[in-house]
């Protein structure tokens, strides 16, 4: 019988385990480079989504300040109406006081201009790198060509080209005045984006797909993107990582170098591979150093990735690397929470500014808008020498225009409320053949309920406006009780009369808090539902009817009670 050589029994046995590992190389060589890519693809794809991100936020935060200037701001409304010039040009130096400051804190801004149509009147303020470039002539010539006011579109941002230079505009119009703030998209997208990291070459197009920046000869000619959202594709003999992220109307593109891993094998490659299947000894250090080197540092950062989003925002990854390659990845990774969360903290707190600033618009709108009428009573009590009637009138309005006046607080109690309400009703009455009567029922445990001042209020303001009859008697009825439902205590407030009540067409809109314009219908009720919302959210509800017994409005507000009230109450019981 003849025995197999040692030589040909150390061929077998070097090929039963070079076969077997030779596969599994090539496997993890492959799921290594489909790693690898999905790797580059999640970073590239990081970056670009923090850079178009900021650009957008930077689009919103101008676009509201143009949308507030223009709907808020009584110098624009009168410089839309002004025909004296020295006057519109002191109108218009005063708005653009405000320009600065935007253009500081929007570096992708190139400048706002402001024109006067009636006195042909411009100001312009404009950012260092407008000035650099020496576009300001150019934005103002442009807005000033005869029809030219005729192109500028009022809904969202539209593309133009003024000298030369492609500008995302937004422009905003009251009469004859108008606001247009530029945004360079070749500065944007060639030179700010270049503070993201975004070394690779960035292509952006419009909603037709015509390339408005970046070179249009690197756009692949067909793109097929997979579950992850992006795509690899040949621009002539290199390959491009590609990923992309939409703005607005324009989408962008950026395309990274790409090196295969795992597949596509070039000759040289297969020749190194099998190489390495022979270097069977050096496969268990090599596995031994991956393990400590590598794999562990990234399960240590995959672990600080994911505890960062269950929420952990001020989880660093503290891992002692033993390389500068890992290391940096590290402190990179670290910066990128650090400006996360910073991102975070600033958007929550323009949030609550911007909150804040819309309650205290809304308080403003809300003025008395029977003062005049009041005075003018006063003034014919003294004429027919009504001395009494006078002095109460004057001293109820006194108490009246010092309440809605002089609140700063958000909320005020109950009871103050309903002392307001009576002093109101008593001052509707002064004077007057058809007396306001007012019955409060007022369950005792809400009588320091938080309100929003002057709430309650402007519904009997309501009711006496809209709901007195000639020969008869208003009665306002006003009643507050406490509810227990599934979720906790609520309190169930309305305020009902006799009145004509809602029309058809009022409880429609008004249910529907269909939102109003400052000379509208029913101003004041669609504040005091705006106010609840922005102070108890979706807990509030109201309710607009009409009554079914003896007619009259009747409005009905839920609102959730707070729980430092509840504990008061229950201490009190």
């Amino acid at each position: 019988m003849e025995r197999p050589s040692l030589r040909r029994q150390l061929v077998m046995i070097f090929l039963g385990i070079a076969i077997p590992i030779g596969i599994l190389l090539g496997l993890l060589l492959f799921f290594s480079g489909l790693y690898s890519r999905n790797r580059l693809a999640a970073a590239a794809s990081g970056g670009l989504d923090m850079f178009t991100t900021n650009f957008e936020n930077q689009l919103d935060s101008v676009e509201n300040y143009l949308l507030n200037l223009s709907l808020n701001d009584a110098t624009f409304r009168s410089l839309s109406e002004q025909t004296d010039r020295t006057r519109a040009y002191l109108d218009a130096y005063e708005i653009a006081q405000g320009f600065p400051a935007v253009l500081a804190a929007n570096d992708t801004l190139m400048g706002v201009v402001l024109r006067s149509g009636s006195g042909n009147l411009y100001v312009g303020r404009y950012g260092a790198a407008a000035q650099q470039l020496k576009q300001k002539l150019n934005l103002e010539a442009y807005l000033g060509q005869p029809g030219q006011t005729n192109k500028m579109m009022t809904k969202g941002w539209y593309l133009r080209t003024i000298g030369q230079r492609l500008y995302l505009l937004r422009s905003v119009f009251y009469q004859k005045a108008s606001l247009t703030a530029a945004v360079d998209l070749r500065l944007v997208f060639e030179e700010l984006v270049e503070d993201y990291g975004l070394d690779g070459q960035v292509i952006v197009m419009n909603d037709s797909g015509n390339v408005l920046v970046g070179d249009a000869n690197l756009l692949p000619t067909k793109m097929e993107w997979n579950s992850e959202g992006y795509c690899l594709t040949k621009v002539g003999r290199d390959s491009r990582l590609v990923v992309r992220k939409q703005v607005k109307t324009l989408t962008v593109l950026y395309l990274v170098p790409y090196q295969h891993f795992g597949v596509d094998f070039a000759p040289y490659q297969i020749l190194l591979v099998m190489g390495a299947v022979f270097v069977l000894l050096a496969i268990p250090f090599l596995l031994f150093y991956m393990k400590h080197e590598i794999f562990a540092p990234m399960t240590a950062l995959v672990s600080t990735m994911d505890r960062i989003g269950r929420g952990e925002l001020s989880v660093r990854s503290s891992v002692d690397y033993r390389n500068a390659e890992f290391t940096q990845v590290n402190e990179t990774f670290n910066r990128m929470i650090d400006q996360i969360t910073q991102l975070k903290i600033d958007g929550y707190e323009k949030e609550l500014e911007a909150r804040r600033n819309e309650m205290t618009a809304l308080k403003l709108q809300i003025r008395p808008h029977f003062v005049l009428n009041c005075l003018k009573s006063v003034y014919a009590m003294v004429q027919t020498g009504s001395r009494e009637d006078a002095q109460q009138l004057i001293l109820l309005l006194s108490r009246y225009l010092r309440y809605i006046l002089s609140f700063t607080a958000t909320t005020t109690p109950l009871h103050t409320e309903i002392e307001q309400c009576c002093n109101y009703a008593e001052l509707s009455s002064v004077g007057q053949n058809d007396p306001v009567e007012v019955v409060c029922e007022i369950d005792p445990e809400l009588s320091e309920l938080p309100l929003p001042p002057v709430s309650l209020l402007t519904l009997v303001e309501n009711s006496v406006k809209h709901g007195k009859m000639i020969g008869k008697t208003l009665k306002i009825t006003i009643t507050a009780k406490l509810l227990e439902t599934e979720e906790g205590c609520m309190a169930d407030l309305s305020v009902a009369d006799n009145g004509t009540g809602f029309t058809a067409g009022d409880l429609k809109q008004l249910n529907c808090a269909a939102p109003q314009e400052e000379n509208g219908q029913h101003v004041g009720l669609f504040n005091v539902v705006r106010r609840l919302q922005l102070l108890y959210g979706e807990q509030a509800a109201i309710a607009f009817t009409n009554n079914r017994r003896g007619g009259g409005a009747r409005v009905e507000l839920f609102l959730p009670i707070d729980p430092v009230l509840q504990k008061k109450e229950g201490e009190t019981a």
